[in-house]
Order: C-alpha cells, then sequence, then structure tokens
C-alpha cells in the first residue's frame, strides 16, 4: 500500500522527520519497502495564522510574529520578511522539521529574542528562487494542517507490505491509528455527514439479503441528478500519489473513501438496476458475468454475487459488472457499501484469477461496523463534486451479524513473563488503550481486555502481549538472561535404547543411513515373506512422491538390500552399514498404523583375497561378532540359538538371539533367491535387531571386580560332540560345574573330517582357573576339571579327545 505523508498528516500529527517515523512503523511490524519522492519533503511544514505582529525590540528589520499552528498555545517566531502581517496565512516550519534544502529548524535566540520556528519562502520550501518574502497562502486554508494540502509540491509516499492479518492497515484510518500509538496525538476523521434532500432512498430502490452467511451487513445511498465528469486537481493528486489511476469524479470518490477508511465501495448505475432492486446472493450453476475488466466469466455455486431482479451484476467483493457501471449518462447511482465474508471473498477471487483493491481489502476483514460510515462519506463528497444530491437514509439489510471477540483475561505478570519487563499493571492498559483495547482490572489482579472491532486478528492472550511489546518498543525490552534453576535432562527410556543401539552399532564398525520409508509393492515377495506375515501390511500413501513407490515400508531390510545395490552399481565392494528407523504396519480398520522401531545391519564383501594376513572367517560369523559385540554394548544378556529365522535368510547360516522367550535379534547370511531377486552377489550377511524388544528387555548391571594378582591356570579340551551340539551351550555348562575358581571359557578350535566319527565334530576349548584371594593347587584344578568332564558326558555325551595343561600353579 502506498500512504502519501501529506494525507497522512491530516489525520494524525507527524514526527518531523520521515526517518524517525520508517524506523518506528519499522519497530512495529510494518515493513516500510521503499520510500518515494516527487518533489520537495515538506510533511513537516504546517499551515500557520499570524495572530499579531511587532517589531523586534533591538533590530530595526526584524519582526515578532505571534502564529497559530493548531497546538495549544501559538508560537513567538522572529521573522526577516518585509511583507509579513497579520491575519496571513503562512506556511512555518516548527522546532524539527528539517526543510529540503538541509536545514533543521532549532530553537533559537536571535537579538534576545526566542524564536520558535520559522514563517517560510517559496524558496526555503524548495518551491522557486524568491527569498525576498515570505509564502502567503490562500485564506481559506486550514489552520494545523500540512502546507501540501493547498500546494502541490509533490509528495512523499511510503511503500509498505500488508501482513495478510492486518486489514485495518489498509487505510489511511488505519495508518494514522498505528502513528498515534506510536507518537501519541489526536485522530481526526473526515466530515461524514451527507447532507439529505428529496425522496427517501427507499422508494428508489429494495435491497434484501438471501445468503445470509455471506453478508453480514450491505447499506446503500442514492444519489440524484449527478454529472459525471472530470475529477478537480486535489482529488486526482492525491488518488494518483497513491497508486490509483483518476476515471471520473464518482469511481475516484469511490476510491479515496476506500484508502481513507479501508472501505471498498462501488457505484451502480441506478438506472441499469432491472426491478431497482439488489439481492446479495449465491450465484447461480453456470451463471455468467462479464466484469468491469471485459471479461466473461462463469460462476459457481460457492460464489457471491450482487444481482439484480433479472441477474447477477456484480461479484460480490471482487469486481463489478459492465452492464451496470457509471457512464458520462449516468444521473442516478446506488453508492453500495457491504461487509462480505473474507474467506469466500478469497475463495472466489483465487478461483476467478481476479485480484482487486476490494478483495484485497475484503479478505483481511473490514471493520463490520464501517459501512455507513464510508458510504455516507462517498455520499457527501460526490454530492460536493457532481452538483447531485443525496436521498433521505440510508437503504439497509443485514445478514448473519459478526459476532464481536469475547473478552481476553490478560495476566501483568505473565506479560512481563514472556517479554522480559517489569511494566506494572496500569503501564499494561495504558499501552493497550494506545491501539484502543479497553483493559478493566479484575479482583484477581488480570485485566479483562476487549479488542475493538477494527481488530479481528486479536483473539487470545498472546495477540495482546505481542501488542504490548510493539507499542512499548521491542528495543526498550532489556537483554536480560532467563531465571529459575535449570533441571537434569534426562531422555525417555525408549529414546535411550534407540541412541544407545545406535551408538552400539557404529562403535561395531558399521556406518549409518538414512534412506526414504517410501517402498514398490513387490518387496514383500522380494523377501519370500509368509502370506500371515504382519510386514506384508502395509500402509498407502494418499500421494506419494514417487508414483511407483506409494507404500510405507514394513521393514529395513529391503532398504537396506537396495542400497547395497546401489554402491555395488558404483564399484563399492566392501559395504558395512546399518539403519535404525520406525516402520508402519497397518492395523484394525480404522486404526493407526503400529510403528515398531527396528535396526538393520548389512555386512558385504567383496570378491579381492587378502594379500597380507589371515583369511578373514565366513561373513556370517563376522555379522554374529558385529551383533554380540552390540548387545554386549546394550548391556543385553542373550542366548543365540542357531537355525532358520527368516525366510530371506540362508537356513544353514542363520540364528536369532533371545532374552528369555522374547527374540531380540536375528543374524544370519542372505538367501541365494533374495540375493538373485535384489540383483546382488558375493557374501552378504544381515543383522535385524528388535529395538522395542531391547527396550523391554532391560539392561544388566554392569559389575567390576578386582584383577588378579595371582597366577592362572589354563586347561584346553578337546571334545568329540554331536553336530547339532551348540557350542555356547556347553560352555555355560563347563561355567557352572567349574565354579568360581573358572575365570573364562572360549572356543579356539573347530574340526570335522578325518578321524573324526561320523556325525561328530571336534570342538577345542579353552578353561582358564584363577582366583581373587590366592593362587590355586594342582588337586583344585584337577577336581574342578573332573566336575567339567562329568557333566559334559552326562548333557551332551561328550568324549575327550585330548586334554592339555598351559599353565600351572602351587
Amino acid at each position: 500500500m502506498k500512504v502519501p505523508l501529506g494525507w497522512l498528516a491530516e489525520w494524525t500529527p507527524l514526527p518531523p522527520s520521515v526517518d524517525e517515523l520508517v524506523d518506528r512503523l519499522t519497530a512495529a511490524g510494518l515493513e516500510v519497502e521503499d520510500i518515494l519522492r516527487t518533489g520537495p519533503d515538506l510533511s513537516g511544514v504546517t499551515i500557520g495564522v499570524v495572530l499579531e505582529r511587532r517589531a523586534h525590540p533591538d533590530a530595526d528589520r526584524l519582526s515578532v510574529c505571534r502564529v497559530d499552528v493548531g497546538g495549544a498555545e501559538p508560537l513567538e517566531i522572529v521573522c526577516g520578511a518585509p511583507n509579513v502581517a497579520a491575519g496571513q496565512k503562512v506556511a512555518v516550519a516548527t522546532v524539527g522539521t528539517e526543510l529540503p534544502g538541509g536545514l533543521r529548524i532549532k530553537q533559537s535566540r536571535i537579538r534576545g529574542v526566542v524564536s520558535h520556528g520559522m514563517i517560510c519562502s517559496t524558496k526555503e520550501l524548495g518551491l522557486g528562487e524568491d527569498a525576498a518574502g515570505i509564502l502567503v497562502l490562500d485564506p481559506g486554508a486550514r489552520v494545523g494542517a500540512p502546507v501540501t494540502s493547498v500546494i502541490p509540491a509533490g509528495e512523499t509516499v511510503l511503500d509498505v507490505e500488508i501482513t495478510p492479518n492486518r486489514g485495518d492497515w489498509v487505510s489511511l484510518l488505519g495508518m494514522a491509528r498505528e502513528v498515534r500509538a506510536s507518537f501519541g496525538g489526536t485522530l481526526r476523521l473526515p466530515e461524514t455527514a451527507a447532507p439529505e434532500r428529496g425522496a427517501p432512498a427507499v422508494d428508489a430502490v429494495r435491497i434484501a439479503i438471501e445468503d445470509r452467511t455471506g453478508c453480514a451487513r450491505y447499506a446503500g445511498r442514492v444519489l440524484r441528478g449527478v454529472a459525471i465528469g472530470p475529477s478537480p486537481d486535489w482529488l486526482a493528486r492525491r488518488i494518483e500519489a497513491a497508486g490509483f489511476r483518476s476515471v471520473n469524479n464518482v469511481v475516484d470518490v469511490t476510491n479515496l473513501v476506500m484508502l481513507e477508511l479501508g472501505q471498498p465501495l462501488h457505484a451502480f448505475d441506478l438506472a441499469k438496476l432491472r426491478g431497482r432492486s439488489v439481492r446479495v446472493r449465491a450465484a447461480e450453476a453456470g451463471e455468467k458475468l462479464r466484469t468491469l475488466d471485459g471479461h466473461l466469466r462463469e460462476l459457481a455455486r460457492s460464489d457471491l454475487v450482487i444481482a439484480d431482479a433479472e441477474g447477477a451484476v456484480a461479484v460480490a467483493g471482487v469486481m463489478g459488472g459492465a452492464d451496470s457501471e457509471v457512464t458520462a449518462t449516468t444521473r442516478e447511482l446506488l453508492l453500495e457499501s457491504a461487509y462480505f465474508d473474507p474467506a469466500r471473498v478469497r475463495r472466489t477471487a483465487k478461483r476467478l484469477g481476479l485480484a482487486s483493491d476490494a478483495s484485497y481489502r475484503f479478505e483481511r476483514g473490514v471493520d463490520p461496523d464501517g459501512q455507513v460510515r464510508a458510504v455516507d462519506r462517498a455520499a457527501r463528497l460526490i454530492a460536493e463534486l457532481t452538483g447531485g444530491e443525496v436521498a433521505r437514509g440510508v437503504v439497509e439489510a443485514r445478514g448473519e451479524p459478526v459476532p464481536p471477540a469475547d473478552p481476553i483475561a490478560l495476566d501483568p505478570a505473565r506479560v512481563n513473563r514472556l517479554l522480559g519487563t517489569a511494566l506494572a499493571p496500569a503501564e499494561v492498559q495504558a499501552l493497550l488503550a494506545r491501539v484502543e483495547v479497553s483493559a478493566a482490572a479484575q479482583s484477581d489482579g488480570t485485566l479483562l481486555c476487549q479488542p475493538p472491532r477494527h481488530r479481528p486478528d486479536l483473539r487470545i492472550a498472546a495477540d495482546l502481549v505481542e501488542e504490548v511489546a510493539r507499542i512499548h518498543g521491542y528495543d526498550r525490552i532489556p537483554s536480560t538472561l532467563p531465571g529459575g534453576a535449570l533441571a537434569g535432562v534426562t531422555l525417555p527410556p525408549r529414546c535411550e535404547t534407540r541412541e544407545a543401539t545406535r551408538s552400539a552399532l557404529v562403535a561395531a564398525g558399521l556406518t549409518e543411513l538414512m534412506t526414504f520409508p517410501f517402498v514398490a509393492a513387490g518387496d514383500a515377495d522380494a523377501l519370500r515373506l509368509a502370506e500371515g506375515d504382519p510386514r506384508r501390511r502395509a500402509v498407502r500413501v494418499v500421494n506419494p512422491i514417487q508414483a511407483d513407490k506409494p507404500w510405507l515400508r514394513t521393514q529395513l531390510v529391503s532398504s537396506l538390500l537396495r542400497s547395497a545395490r546401489a554402491n555395488r552399481a558404483r564399484q563399492v565392494e566392501e559395504i558395512r552399514a546399518f539403519e535404525l528407523a520406525r516402520v508402519f504396519r497397518a492395523g484394525a480398520p480404522g486404526a493407526l498404523p503400529d510403528e515398531p522401531t527396528e535396526a538393520v545391519a548389512l555386512l558385504a564383501r567383496g570378491s579381492e583375497k587378502a594379500l597380507w594376513g589371515e583369511p578373514r572367517p565366513p561373513v556370517f560369523f563376522e555379522a554374529k561378532g558385529a551383533a554380540e559385540r552390540a548387545l554386549a554394548d546394550l548391556g543385553v544378556r542373550a542366548t543365540f540359538r542357531g537355525g532358520e529365522v527368516e525366510p530371506f535368510l540362508h537356513p544353514g547360516a542363520a540364528g536369532e538371539f533371545r532374552v528369555g522367550k522374547a527374540r531380540v535379534a536375528v543374524v544370519g547370511e542372505l538367501h541365494p533367491e533374495c540375493a538373485r531377486d535384489f540383483e546382488l552377489e558375493g557374501p552378504l550377511a544381515l543383522v535385524c535387531l528388535d529395538v522395542d524388544a531391547l527396550d523391554r528387555a532391560g539392561r544388566a548391571t554392569v559389575r567390576y571386580r578386582e584383577v588378579s594378582r595371582f597366577p592362572a591356570v589354563s586347561r584346553d579340551l578337546a571334545l568329540l560332540l554331536a553336530r547339532d551340539v551348540e557350542a555356547g551351550e556347553v560352555a555355560d555348562a563347563m561355567r557352572e560345574a567349574g565354579g568360581e575358581a573358572l575365570a573364562s571359557v572360549r572356543v579356539f578350535d573347530r574340526f570335522a573330517g578325518r578321524g573324526v566319527p561320523e556325525g561328530k565334530v571336534s570342538v577345542a576349548f579353552r578353561l582358564v582357573f584363577q582366583r581373587t584371594d590366592r593362587t590355586l593347587t594342582e588337586p583344585e584344578v584337577t577336581q574342578a576339571m573332573e566336575r567339567v568332564l562329568a557333566v559334559l558326558a552326562r548333557r551332551f555325551d561328550a568324549e575327550l579327545r585330548e586334554a592339555q595343561q598351559k599353565g600351572g600353579g602351587s
């Protein structure tokens, strides 16, 4: 919106400096995009009248004048012009005003007399070269008004960006209210009373509102005997400074009043309204209307229209129709002023692609009580400029009223707590009063606040806190540290488990990946999931990013496998990566999906053999080691069992970790058929962790013990065991039988082949015996070994193949 400052100064006093005005408006939330100057800046120069002229007591060529500039008291000004005289209307630059030449007016003592301003010549105003005498203005000039109201000296215009929630700012009245709130002063409203003559307006036109939710109020004024013609210079200059094109005296007045009061108006040629009636209704399906821009537009049922007895004549709140516009032959007018539903206007304007100055204001919300004021103001001006007469009375219809805002309870202590200020309740009341919010103190210390009708953006207490901050000044709020004691920060248990799992997998040498949660429909089949598997219950996305991936993933395995294929396509052979994320599985109809958390790690090897070092173990054991390390870091004591656990894992190289009966992880090599479907080659293993199950499993208490100072005794056992016996179970049995003297058990060899009976396997264990309080004796170690062998023979039918002593005691 373009705001001419000379025009704005007629509504409220402005500060002497344009920069000061712009800075304060910007601090209050208005974004001033540009300052446009079309001539010398005279916004601080005021019209005054010389009340008295007397000779200076100490200078023959100087005069001392008493000048009324519309303030509380006349000013005493020393003037050197020979043509100054009592009764003249003059241009006065008050203290603080900066003139076009850069001269800033100060209070000064001239030959012993204090001067409180300057009576200006045309040269000092930047309007000419005559400096011999002062500029004498028209005797009809209004005292206290800006000099630009009588001198076409150009204009300073602010180009202001208006936020969508502040419809009140899209007017001179709204801007004047904002300036008054920031700088104080009085608000001067223009005359609105229309001189009425002739027959009543209700005899000339009938108005009805049929769509009561779309139009809350519709007011009309009838004018007769108007003469359409060009606008006078002052009117044309005024609206052109605000960015409008002058059309004729009637249209220009409607634009002027819209700029002044923020209420859009429309003038109909009353003779062209069929049936001399106006109806506000919803458009009929397929109804068409040629608007003022010349385009024939097809309307929809959701559109609101103004219609006469036969059809639509305007799109309500957007644009009038070409068939009822004012022309040079118009003699009777119907002036329209209404309140239309902002949402309806916004939808219609957007659907038609038809933005107008009226829709810009209506969709932001106009003052629900400003319709009659605006139509009266326009009728008064049109009668003056066209020679017409205003019919008696306002023709008005009402729909569903716009309800007043509910009172808002505001706690001054909360205001100070949020802003970091120390404002007293009376100060908060005074600040709110400057934006016309009435605030009544209550017995409990709160303020009961009632926002004005022209501020629909004030609805909750936080809105009022913002108003207090704006008017008080953000720059006046002190910088303070927040008070109060800081509480310790703790993660919820589930978050803690997720972070610990992520850290454990990183510590195991894996890199974290993050992939999109959208998958194709065939992933469940590629993983060979059974028909009843919950991982087949996928959730479809209504508006997917990729049309070929409309499903939310139910597991992470396919995402990791596709990432592995993308890396292999780029010659990345060695992959050690994991992803931790939620997955989505559809629940019962109408219910939200289940969202368990999983972590899946992938280990893939290249085809090249290592040049140095020992041959690497199968990738299954590498993955199993990574899983064991992660579980150990999480403090989860789990038992491993081999076997077929998942359809996408090789049944001969897979297993699961359980805590009690709960499965917390599975590990295994990728099934060859799955590898083929995902186009993967080479050794590849997966570790799948159920993070939710890990969270439920809890963590074992970490216990520390002293490192023994006494020597250890090692014994190696080579046992013949059945192939289906797991080494982990055997090791657990050894620890149980060995007692507290048995410090550790580990497997260091496994052999099957020549010399080992069919169906058997030779497994070698190293047992370490050690105490922390004394040195073990040979008989104690021998006795412990006998207990271990007895238990192994009984529980596993184990045969001792070989035993060897690795250390000794005394």
